[in-house]
């Protein structure tokens, strides 16, 4: 899955440069949040025996990087600090809906897909662009990986959800209303 560039990458970059610590504080807390929401997800289907192993594995996946991004932080003098959110997620989730359990299953599949997709083309850039050397390999081989995690979210939705036909246009949908969100979104100095 890829997601639209946007008018404001380059802003985005230039800000992103701007304060290490911010932003390595800020990924090592997006990928907490992915591995907690991959656990979600295995909480409330646990019947959906694929995604529950597909899920069991990224949220592992998503903790070794956050133990990796949290060890290069402490490396640069940063600490964690309190997770301050993340706008561009919580607009996103407010999008989700559905029906019927299966709709239901597909749109939380798809934002995280949304998600994913996202953080794989910032952290490419980061993976650019960043000046230190060794903080360019680690983006550059996690954006490598979301793109992993976002294509494995579409795929489960399709499996899971009500119709490959139904989740195509689904995540059609999604995708002009993020790219929407990201238009309007206030830059940060974090990975969305």
């Amino acid at each position: 899955m890829k997601v639209r560039k946007t008018t404001r990458d380059a802003a985005w970059l230039e800000v992103a440069l701007s304060d290490t610590a911010a932003l390595l504080s800020d990924h090592a807390h997006c990928e907490k949040k992915a591995a907690s929401s991959a656990i979600s997800l295995i909480a409330r289907y646990p019947e959906a025996s694929s995604m529950v192993t597909a899920l069991a594995a990224l949220a592992h996946e998503e903790l070794e990087h956050f133990a990796e991004v949290h060890a290069a932080l402490l490396t640069r003098g940063g600490v964690l600090g309190v997770d301050v959110g993340d706008p561009y997620v919580q607009r996103l989730v407010k999008l989700a809906k559905g029906e019927t359990r299966a709709e239901r299953i597909a749109d939380r599949l798809l934002i995280s897909a949304l998600v994913e997709a996202r953080s794989f083309e910032r952290l490419a850039l980061l993976g650019e662009r960043h000046p230190d050397p060794a903080l360019a390999e680690m983006f550059a081989r996690f954006a490598r990986t979301e793109a992993q995690h976002g294509a494995l979210f579409v795929g489960l939705a399709r499996e899971h959800g009500p119709s490959r036909e139904h989740v195509d246009a689904r995540l059609a949908e999604l995708l002009d209303r993020e790219h929407a969100i990201i238009e309007s979104h206030p830059l940060r100095c974090a990975i969305h």
